[in-house]
Formats: structure tokens, sequence, C-alpha cells
């Protein structure tokens, strides 16, 4: 999914690894081009089973391309990363939801039409990557759409994280159709900090949450915004990291840590209504 013609920050490392930020528009409004992530799909994981992760959305351009992930948190409103929706329309985007095969028309479209990036997103740089997008319309609910509840519990070493997404299955491969599932474990955040390059380990602040599996397995292109659920509730979404399944830990943002950023807006916009 990642195109070249892109205008971004990169960080170059060691061994030829890079973390991308940033996406720009190109100048044919139907077309988002989106740079490589800094962590954006899934490897090393298995197709998820029909009506898993009912939370679950694809973020996709007008013409059907899927960038991102992100999760239903109510009738109204999506989570995801700031880093897929800077420099974006809302009239650009559509929600797709309901289904785990990006090709299954049965699944439904939804628009938003407000984004909401947090005030200070990638400052300092990799920090409150965390958005919301609020739908012009209500989603209707059933067996495979349902919001996630998110919380705000503290997570203890090795507790394991289901993480889902349509992100490409090796650095540079194509985006799959099915939705894909992988289990990962907690890491502390000092030892997430010690185990990425010195130049890497300041991006990683008290705002994230650090998950590992094992080398070869992890997030990659495509899966960035995408949710990891601990016990049923929303937990994190993903950040960055070094791609893809290099045996570094990925980074995320904490809902726990953005739960105010969430409650108020939310919270905002129910009293607008009424």
């Amino acid at each position: 999914m990642c195109q070249h013609k892109t205008i971004g920050l990169l960080l170059l490392q060691v061994a030829l690894l890079a973390v991308v930020r940033g996406r720009t528009i190109t100048k044919d409004e139907d077309e988002v081009i989106y740079p490589p992530q800094s962590n954006p799909r899934i490897v090393g994981g298995e197709a998820a089973p029909e009506g898993f992760a009912p939370y679950q959305i694809s973020m996709q351009n007008l013409k059907g391309r899927h960038f991102c992930g992100g999760a239903i948190i109510d009738q109204r409103w999506i989570i995801t990363a700031s880093h897929c929706v800077s420099g974006a329309s809302a009239t650009k985007i559509q929600i797709f939801t309901g289904a785990q095969n990006l090709k299954n028309n049965t699944g439904k479209y939804y628009y938003p039409d407000r984004i909401v990036m947090h005030t200070s997103y990638n400052h300092p740089p990799y920090a409150n990557d965390i958005a919301l997008l609020h739908l012009n319309g209500t989603i209707v609910f059933d067996e495979h759409t349902q919001a996630v509840k998110y919380g705000y519990e503290s997570l203890k070493k090795d507790e394991e994280l289901v993480l889902t997404g349509w992100g490409t299955m090796a650095l540079g491969g194509s985006i799959p159709d099915i939705l894909q599932t992988l289990t990962v474990r907690v890491v502390p955040y000092e030892e997430c900090r010690k185990s990425h390059p010195d130049n890497l380990s300041n991006y990683v602040d008290v705002g994230h949450l650090c998950t590992f599996n094992d080398n070869g397995k992890g997030a990659c292109h495509g899966d960035s915004g995408g949710p990891l659920v601990h016990n049923g509730t929303l937990v994190a979404l993903v950040n960055w990291g070094l791609p893809c399944a290099k045996g570094y830990p990925d980074v995320h943002a904490s809902v726990a840590y953005y739960h105010d950023f969430i409650r108020t807006h939310l919270s905002a916009a129910t009293e607008a209504m009424e």
C-alpha cells in the first residue's frame, strides 16, 4: 500500500532500518498517498475468524484503498492514530465496518465529518499520536459491528493483548484481504526504551505502551491506528516501530494515558447535541 511518491520525515537507522512519520495528499483530490508509516501491518499473525474484533475498522481513501486501522468506540466515533489523518480532509476518508474481508460487499461504509487530532501531536516527536473521527451518521450495530469499551487499567509485564489489522504481512508486502490477528505481550516502559537504539529510545515516552511477540512477528504498514485489546477492553493503538517485526518492541498510544482526551471530546459532542 505504501508508495514512494511521498513527503515525509525519514529517520535512518543502523543496518538500513528506517522509521517514517508523516503523510501527504496529492493534488488529485480523490487520491490520498501515504508514506511508509512507522509501524503499520501484522507480520506473523493469522487470519481472524468470522465475527472476530467487530470493533475493528478499515480507514480508506475514496477509491477504497486501505491505509490505516482504528476502532469503533461509539456509534458516531472512531479512534485511530493522528499520523493516519495528519493533513487529511475528513471528506476524503471513508470508514469500512462489519467485515473481516476487505472485498466483502456485506460490510458498510461510514463517513467522517470531523477529525479531532491531539493538539500536541508529534510534540515531542512521536508523542500524542492519537485522534478521533466523528461520523456524519450513526453506525448500525449488529453481530459483526460493535463498539469496544476502552479502559484505563494499568497493565503488567507479559500480559497478553490482541492486535488486529490489515497491515502488510511483510515489509514492502501487499495488504491482505482478510483481517489478521496476533497475540502480543506487554513490555514495561523502561525495558522498551532500553530495547531500542539510543537514537530512538527517547521517542518512547510515558504515553506509550510497548508490546512484543517474537522476531518476525509484529505490526507493519497498514496496521497504524489499529486496536490492541486486553480482555475485551481497548488499551492501545498502533503508533510506531522499527518496520517490520525486526525483534524490537512495537510502540503504541496508551488509551489509559489519553483517557481524558477521549472522554472530553466525546462528552462535549454529547452536550452539544442535547
